[in-house]
């Protein structure tokens, strides 16, 4: 998971959000603003002036994805779902605030749904709303989850690429995520939360990030050779390009923070040492 850029909605369709958040923000009471939250989410393009907003919020974000509109989250499936970071359902006040918006994919963002946790002490505390328990708010705190749009996930979340160690032993890579090393005790509990409920570790997703360091070695290898042999930049620039639009560029970006540890992947990026710099975000 990597950090996301952000950028501005069009003037209007930020006008249009305001004015649906206000509407909910008018309600006498939390859960009465919990119910304005989901019936005017579910009428969301009830109108045409709605509609548009809507459509130019996905446009949006759609630009604002990882890679070719990939899932925020695990980077490997169609981003297709407007994701509220923090639950519309627990999080009334922010169901039509922009920056609570990502483009995630249903794998990621129906297993997440409502769950929420906040920090308490060195861990999480994760707040559970049950069938006909009372409508409460969540209780204040900093989150669990770490938010992608404010925070960069790297700096909590580690990616397992194996390697060699100074010894000289040779370590299997799981391409499971965990937490960062060195973290602070409560960093770790957000890094690993993170992990739990967005289940970012689940075999196929483990199995697509081993397919995909292969998939980038291969195409460094590529790039260096082409380099090597004089091609012209417009050449080497299509083949940047194509790995930049590959799906989880998380695994790219760790090859470069983790290749100290990778020998042959440290010699790729020696010899093209620009690779080192190319934007995984896109900006």
């Amino acid at each position: 998971m990597l950090q996301i850029a952000n950028r501005d909605l069009p003037t209007t369709a930020s006008g249009v959000l305001a004015q649906l958040q206000a509407l909910v923000d008018a309600g006498a009471d939390y859960p009465t603003r919990v119910g304005l939250a989901k019936k005017q989410w579910d009428a969301k393009t009830g109108s045409v002036a709605k509609a548009t907003a809507f459509q130019s919020i996905r446009a949006t974000l759609d630009k604002m994805c990882v890679g070719p509109r990939r899932c925020a989250y695990c980077e490997d499936s169609l981003a297709d779902e407007i994701e509220h970071i923090l639950p519309k359902d627990l999080f009334p006040q922010s169901a039509f605030r922009w920056a609570n918006y990502l483009f995630a994919c249903g794998p990621c963002n129906g297993p997440k749904s409502n769950r929420y946790g906040v920090v308490r002490g060195t861990g999480i505390f994760e707040f559970q709303r049950g069938r006909g328990d009372a409508m409460v708010a969540p209780p204040a705190g900093v989150a669990g989850c770490i938010d992608p749009r404010r925070e960069d996930p790297m700096q909590l979340l580690e990616l397992d690429l194996g390697g060699t160690t100074p010894d000289g032993t040779v370590l299997e890579g799981t391409f499971s995520f965990m937490a960062a090393d060195g973290l602070q005790p409560v960093d770790s509990a957000r890094a690993i939360f993170t992990i739990d409920v967005l289940t970012l570790n689940r075999e196929i997703m483990r199995v697509a990030r081993e397919s995909a360091f292969t998939g980038f070695r291969a195409r460094l290898k590529e790039y260096v050779a082409e380099k090597k042999n004089g091609a012209t930049e417009v050449s080497l620039a299509r083949l940047k390009d194509a790995l930049l639009n590959s799906p989880h560029l998380t695994v790219f970006a760790e090859m470069r923070r983790q290749r100290t540890f990778l020998p042959d992947i440290n010699a790729l990026f020696e010899d093209a040492p620009e690779a080192v710099e190319w934007p995984v975000i896109r900006k």
